[in-house]
Order: structure tokens, then sequence, then C-alpha cells
């Protein structure tokens, strides 16, 4: 008793002496976070351009313009002394109309109405594209679904699969397909699964395994549905990391495998090729032609009619939210809009800046922005597809196709992205501050923020890259997740030829 009483004391001892310990060591940090406060408010303001002067003794800036230049996104002092600007207009003129509100007639016909421009930006037309989108986008949407329907709904009972197990296993990950074959499971089987889907059996066998087969296809769609539901919602409404990617069972039929699909994933389906079309043609395609033509109506057909797709698609998701009603042309998850409604933003928001800038901007640049994402993110898209289509049995030109999409996703949202995405934030600094002596001994001038890292456009400009950046991370591991099914699945496959 006496040892324990002891160690009683000594504890409370103890616990005294932290505490006050503690309470001492919160009374010294509040006391020298006030001093470091009250030093900071009482200070004068840091020097900036002297911190900024020791960088640039350090960092060579002339050395990292002529690293863009390399790029053909901004010319170096020496292309400038030799008359190459590397597709900018590089003018006061051309400066002066950068984000300049004008005016003029558009006449259609003996038609004509006074048209506002900010740049080379028009609402008017803007507009016009968003009718012709949503119009176009929900023709295009209703074409490839009639089209699909036709190639990809031929049922065959024979070829349908019922499970041995109810309910059947479905854990996160890899779904596995049902075991039984409808033809040859027997009648105890077919009767406990139609009991099982609450069907009501059919007189005849034959109409009792057709019913079986349409079951199980409907049952295999309900497990897919809800895996991919969930999964869609834990990763991106509830941000879970280490999930299990959900990955679905190959089709029992490959000719029917539309039906195999629920509607609402076979819509996805539809939207995913409808906006691979449009990355392709009007995100890659049309600016190549651009490049070797230098045509700009070309140019501005492109970005009306890329930034009215992608408006229409995100004010579509809005719609949703508030009617239940879906009209998207990418038909995802509403949980996915948290990542899709920043990405249409942004690219939005970058051609609609780009027209604002008027010929302050140069159009060979935007080309080739446009056609590194594009190219990419139709590759992309085309793969979210193909994994969900009969290319899964075809295991090595699945896994072949799969690497392809990978390494055009490194090439363009990696490789080339980065220095990019730097280059962008150079021009920013370069176009809120000063332009360097060599191009304002041209009379040229930025907008002259002293401290341009600061300025709105500059810290606008940077968030946006930084959320693209992420956007781009996570297209990269989500294709590495389907390149390792792939890979799984072609493996597999060379073990059966091999047995």
């Amino acid at each position: 008793m006496a040892s324990t009483s002891h160690s009683s004391i000594g504890a409370k001892s103890m616990s005294s002496v932290s505490s006050r310990a503690t309470t001492a060591t919160a009374a010294a940090a509040a006391a020298a976070s006030a001093i470091v406060v009250a030093s900071l408010v009482a200070a004068p303001p840091p020097d900036f351009s002297a911190a900024l002067t020791a960088l640039q003794s350090v960092f060579d800036i002339d050395r990292f313009d002529r690293f863009i230049a390399l790029f053909g996104v901004w010319p170096n002092k020496e292309m400038v002394l030799a008359g190459d600007y590397a597709g900018w207009c590089i003018t006061t003129q051309c400066l002066d109309q950068a984000f300049q509100l004008s005016r003029s007639e558009l006449r259609l016909g003996s038609f004509s109405i006074s048209e506002a421009f900010v740049g080379d930006f028009s609402p008017i037309r803007y507009a016009f594209s968003l009718l012709l989108a949503a119009v176009l986008g929900n023709f295009f949407m209703w074409t490839t679904g009639i089209i699909a329907r036709l190639l990809f709904t031929h049922f065959d009972a024979s070829k349908c699969s019922l499970p041995s197990q109810l309910p059947w296993p479905d854990p996160p990950g890899q779904s596995q397909p049902f075991d039984v074959p409808v033809m040859e499971a027997s009648e105890e089987q077919v009767a406990r699964f139609l009991a099982f889907r609450g069907v009501a059996p059919p007189a005849s066998d034959a109409a009792r395994r057709e019913t079986a087969a349409r079951e199980a296809m409907a049952y295999m769609q309900e497990l897919w549905d809800a895996k991919h539901s969930g999964w869609c919602h834990k990763r991106y409404a509830l941000n879970e990391k280490g999930l299990a990617f959900p990955y679905r069972a190959p089709f029992m039929n490959d000719w029917n495998f539309v039906n195999e699909h629920s509607p609402s994933l076979a819509t996805v389906g539809f939207g995913q090729v409808v906006f691979a079309l449009e990355h392709f043609l009007v995100g890659t395609a049309l600016p190549l032609l651009y490049l070797f033509r230098r045509d700009d109506s070309i140019f501005y057909f492109v970005m009306y009619a890329d930034m009215a797709w992608e408006t229409y698609d995100m004010l579509a998701m809005f719609y949703r939210r508030l009617t239940g009603a879906d009209y998207t042309i990418s038909r995802y998850n509403k949980a996915i809009d948290n990542v899709m409604v920043p990405h249409h933003i942004f690219g939005v928001g970058f051609e609609m800046m780009a027209l604002m800038a008027g010929p302050g901007i140069s159009k060979a640049f935007m080309a080739q922005v446009l056609i590194t994402n594009h190219f990419s993110g139709g590759m992309m898209l085309l793969a979210m597809a193909v994994h969900q289509t009969p290319a899964m049995s075809w295991p090595k030109a699945l896994l072949n196709f799969q690497r392809l999409v990978l390494g055009s996703l490194y090439a363009t949202r990696i490789v080339w992205w980065g220095p990019m995405s730097v280059a962008c934030l150079r021009l920013t600094y370069i176009y809120t501050g000063d332009f360097p002596d060599y191009i304002a001994s041209l009379g040229l001038r930025g907008l002259g923020y002293e401290y341009p890292l600061l300025s709105p456009i500059f810290l606008a400009v940077f968030v946006l890259l930084v959320f693209y950046t992420h956007f781009n991370l996570d297209l990269v591991q989500v294709n590495k997740k389907l390149l390792r099914k792939a890979e799984g699945r072609a493996a597999a496959a060379a073990r059966g030829r091999g047995m």
C-alpha cells in the first residue's frame, strides 16, 4: 500500500511539473510569436527587389529565355535581333489591342447588329457557338447510341452464365464473371436464380433459361454499376486514397456488350467516344491544319468550337444538379464533377483569355497547347471507352494500345507540360512587369506591376497551372492502373495458352 501511495504521489508531482512546463512553454511561444508579429508590423516592408536581384545574380534569366525559345513559344535576344518573334506580334499596335473593348458591325444579309469585342473575343459569337454545341452534342450522342445499339445488341442466351453463389461475391477491384453456363445449369440452379431475382419462372425449360440469361445480364449490370458508382463517390466526392481500382468482368457475349452495360454506363461510353472525336478533330487535326496553312479563320473556329463544347458540358452538369436530368456529353458520375468542372473552367478560361489578348498572343503557341492537350486527352477518353468493350477479348492488343495511351500522356502531360508551364509563368511575369531589355528597346512596356509575382494575373495563371498539373497527374495515375489491369489480363491469357 505504501508503495502504491508513493507511486501516486510521484505521479501527481510529475504531472504537476509537466503541467507547469507545458504552461511555461506555451507562454514562451506566445511571447515569441507576439515579438515576431510586432517586429513585422513595426518593420518597413520587405525589399522584394533586392531579393529578386540576388536571385537573378545566381540564376541566368537570359539562359532561361533561350531554353524557352527552343520550344518556339517565345523569342530570345538573338531571334529578336534577327527579326524572328516566334509568331508573336511584338509591336505597340498589337499590344494596345490586347484586352481592349471595341465594336464592329455584324452583317447577316440585310440584317446587321453592333458586335462588341474584347480583344478578339466576341460574346455574341461565343453564345451562338454554345447554342450550336448544345444541338450538335446531343445529336452526336443520339447518333452514337443508335449505331452502338445496331452493332452490339445481339442477344444469345447460350453464351450467358449464371452465378453459382447468391449473392455473387464482388469485392473491390477486379470483378469476376459468372461461372455456370446457362445451358449447362441444372433446373434447380435456374429456379434458385430466378427466385433470387424475384422473377416468376416461365412454363417451358427454354423460356426459363432465356429469362435466366437476361436476368444474369441485368444482375451483372447492377453489380458493376454499384461498384463503379461507389468507387467514383469515394474517390472524387470523399477523396479517399488507396482504393482498389474497379475493372469489370469480361462480357458474356462480345456482340451484345452494349446490352450488358447498364443504361447509365452505356451512355458514359457514348460520351467518351463523342468527346474523343471532338478532341481529335477540333483540338488536334484543325490546329495542325492551322500550323500548316496559317489561316486565322481556322484558328478562331477552333477556339470558339472548343470553348462552346466544354462550356455546354459544364452548364449541363449544373442543370443535372438542379433537376436530375442528364444532358451532359461526358455523362460521368456526378462525383466526377468535382474534377471536370474545374477542368472545363481552366480550358475555357485559358482559351477565352487568349482571344481577349487579341493579336498580343501567338496563335502558333496556342495551337501547340491545343494539340498536345487534346491529342493526349482524346487518347485517354478512347482508352476509357475501349476498356469497356470487347477489346478485353484481345488482351495483347489492348495492352499495346494502353501502352500507347500512357506514352502519349507522359510525352504531353509530363515531359512537354513541365517546360510549357514554366514558359507560361515566365511570359505572364514579363507581361505583368516589364519586358526584357532586348524587347523594351522596341518601345514596348509591360503592365508595370512593381511585384509581378503578386499581380492578380500572375496568381490566376499560377493557380490554373497548379490545378491542371494535378489533373494531369491524376490522369496518368488512372491510366497506369488501366495498364496494370491490361498487363494482368495479357499474362493470364498467355498462361492459358501455355496450359
